[in-house]
């Protein structure tokens, strides 16, 4: 596997669709992946999971992420969507309950020789790298020993991602960067680093306590994308309200040649998010939020000074 940076964006639901990757591998993502993707509506032909799996032509490397249960149902929908991607990322990290609910997800971290098994099964059926993006234990009573990300390297797993957060942690608590420390020390496939990432700054201290190469940046991109280029150049940088319009402008640009007038609904929560901090943020979000048409949109954000 060759990433043209070390830096990798977070597959996040509703928010790291097409456009969204475009820009942060604009910006320097050495790795993209799609949203989390249900190997039921891959098996089944689901026009809507096939449009998830779309890439842009600058996004290479390129992961599908794939969320589910049943092994046999993993392979299917494995070989139906590899040749749409780089890599094939199995997601056991999500602590959506919905998610949970159908043994997918953080869930497998409850079952973790049925996710070994999910590894071995892939990796005999298809040819592409697989990958594995867990949390770093499923509750305070089944926190991920080492002979389990062992146990995942002997299974043929190319590339671990941990988030050091317990599923009931979210995204808001302390993330435990000495597990990643010493999963790192242990493995020799790739280990990334994620949690908590949101500055250069905050970088250097994650590196210097797990010595990472791959870190993986999630809810600090929803606001800057730019994070990527920061991280590159080893500086952080502020962007004034002029730049932040044209990022947004660019955005909703690429929004509206994916989804068409669909695409003000969906820009909503972007927008919240880039604005996050500046001035009169919360009349600006008001009008967005009250639009009615693209056009709208680009009028209110054209007035953002």
């Amino acid at each position: 596997m060759n990433f043209s940076s070390n830096y990798f964006l977070a597959p996040m639901a509703s928010y790291t669709d097409k456009p969204f990757r475009k820009i942060a591998k604009d910006y320097g993502a050495g790795l993209t992946i799609s949203e989390l993707i249900s190997i039921n509506s891959i098996y089944y032909n689901n026009p809507k999971a096939f449009a998830l799996a779309k890439r842009n032509d600058n996004e290479i490397p390129f992961a599908i992420q794939l969320f589910g249960y049943d092994i046999d149902l993993f392979i299917k929908a494995a070989l139906k969507i590899e040749s749409m991607c780089d890599i094939i990322d199995i997601n056991a990290g999500c602590p959506v309950p919905k998610v949970l609910k159908a043994k997918a997800g953080a869930y497998l971290l409850k079952e973790k020789k049925h996710l070994i098994s999910i590894v071995e099964s892939l990796k005999k059926y298809i040819k592409k790298p697989v990958s594995v993006k867990v949390r770093m234990g499923f509750d305070n009573d089944n926190i991920n020993t080492i002979d389990f990300y062992k146990d995942l390297e002997n299974a043929g797993c190319d590339m671990v991602t941990i988030h050091a957060r317990l599923r009931n942690g979210f995204y808001n608590s302390s993330v435990d960067y000495e597990h990643i420390a010493l999963v790192c020390s242990r493995l020799k496939i790739p280990v990334v680093a994620n949690g908590g990432i949101d500055s250069y700054e905050k970088l250097k201290e994650v590196k210097k306590i797990t010595n990472c190469k791959y870190f993986m940046i999630g809810q600090a991109a929803l606001k800057k994308p730019y994070i990527f280029e920061d991280l590159l150049n080893k500086k952080d940088s502020s962007r004034n309200i002029e730049y932040i319009k044209n990022l947004m402008l660019n955005h909703f640009t690429l929004m509206i040649e994916e989804y068409g007038e669909n695409a003000h609904k969906l820009f909503r929560k972007f927008a919240h998010r880039y604005l996050s901090g500046y001035k009169n943020a919360k009349l600006i979000n008001f009008c967005i939020n009250n639009s009615k048409n693209s056009q709208e949109i680009l009028n209110i954000i054209n007035s953002i000074k």
